[in-house]
């Protein structure tokens, strides 16, 4: 059967060529380097959150393990997760794209309800539902990527117009990013904004809009910085950490000593001076500072390989797909929804970016981070199930 002539019903039930190895190979294991490099950076961080919460957790809580315990079983969580998504037909996922931007919003909104949002660190990021507390925001990130996969596939055609290509796009991500301002989360807008735009570009936007459009939106986000003494603060304080340097600029110096006390080969794994109540958040956005004292610049480097190797493994899944819109700028989305706030963070430990609040993903510690990057996993995996050679019907 041709492509022209599939039909609606062929579309959903039809099962695309496979290879023996594919056949046999379960989903999980459609690409086994991505599958062996998560595992690692999931090993890796469940050793350096011991590491960096065990005082901590016997101060607060009497027990040294009560984040490392609580991290495991959001592993198991997500890995239960990944196996769960990996089975899915990639058809299901673009049919139920769609109805992810309406429960986005909803999400975003729960935190906003005085019963169940949870106020910590100055913002209302948190919700506590039925005894379940998780962050909305999170899970937002990993949607509105699937969301707009699915609208740059349906509008393929007309993403040469500037109202379909990227003004409607940006109108769709100021509704998300009005709602991340809110709680309010600066760093998770920059990033939905970011990553939106790349998704854009590996669809076919015209670059001289995106061009335009990108300008706009960095005014914008410099008028949101300017406008807000807070975040005017933050931003002082990382151009010069020193002239508040128990204020404002104190944890960045504190993750800087930290970074700078590793040297080549680190102070010992466990023989972390700054995570003893020094360095603010080291069991959480800061990990990678502990990472760096402790197992200096040979152990930073090896974190830094491994999201290299998985933003190689992510971008060969969707290089493969180029000639579906759907399924390519959905494995460009997810494998930035990982690696960027990645490098974001540890652009902000070494002190080359202002504080965002974004967490490193696989080693910070906190259960619905763990679990949506985890699930990302699971759709690049199942985008490593496509044959190459498959027709844009997005089976």
């Amino acid at each position: 059967m041709s492509s022209q002539q599939l039909s609606i019903l062929d579309v959903i039930t039809e099962r695309p060529e496979r290879s023996r190895e594919q056949r046999l190979a379960p989903p999980f294991f459609s690409d086994v380097p991505l599958v062996i490099v998560t595992l690692l950076l999931m090993a890796f961080g469940l050793l350096m959150l011991y590491s960096t919460s065990g005082v901590l957790a016997q101060e607060k809580f009497g027990d040294e393990y009560y984040y490392l315990r609580r991290q495991g079983i959001a592993a198991l969580i997500g890995c239960v997760g990944v196996v769960a998504i990996s089975r899915l037909k990639l058809s299901l996922i673009r049919r139920l794209s769609p109805l992810l931007l309406p429960a986005s919003i909803i999400l975003l909104l729960l935190p906003l309800v005085p019963a169940i949002g949870v106020k910590a660190g100055g913002a209302v990021r948190w919700v506590n539902l039925l005894g379940l507390r998780f962050q909305p925001g999170e899970v937002v990130k990993l949607g509105f990527v699937v969301f707009m996969a699915g609208y740059f596939a349906r509008r393929e055609a007309r993403l040469h117009i500037f109202s379909q290509g990227i003004l409607k796009p940006l109108l769709l991500v100021g509704v998300i990013a009005f709602l991340y301002l809110l709680q309010p989360d600066f760093g998770s807008t920059a990033l939905t904004l970011l990553i939106t735009f790349a998704m854009a570009l590996c669809a076919g936007v015209r670059f001289r809009h995106l061009a335009i459009s990108g300008a706009f939106c960095g005014l914008a986000l410099l008028t949101l910085v300017l406008t807000s003494p807070y975040r005017v603060r933050r931003l002082l304080s990382f151009l010069e950490p020193m002239a508040d340097a128990s204020g404002k600029g104190y944890q960045l110096i504190q993750s800087l000593i930290a970074v700078g006390s590793g040297q080549l080969s680190g102070v010992g794994l466990g023989a972390s001076q700054q995570k003893l109540f020094f360095l603010p958040a080291a069991h959480t956005d800061f990990i990678f500072a502990v990472v760096a004292e402790e197992l200096g610049f040979i152990g930073s480097t090896c974190v830094l390989l491994l999201f290299g190797l998985f933003l190689w493994r992510g971008l060969k899944i969707s290089l493969r797909l180029t000639h579906d819109t759907f399924a390519f700028t959905l494995g460009i989305g997810v494998t930035l929804f990982i690696v960027a706030p990645a490098l974001l963070n540890m652009g902000v430990v070494l002190g080359l970016l202002p504080t965002k609040g974004l967490a490193l993903p696989f080693l910070s510690y906190g259960g619905t981070s763990t679990v949506v990057s985890l699930l990302g996993v699971g759709i690049l995996l199942v985008l490593a199930r496509r044959p190459s050679n498959a027709v844009r019907s997005g089976k």
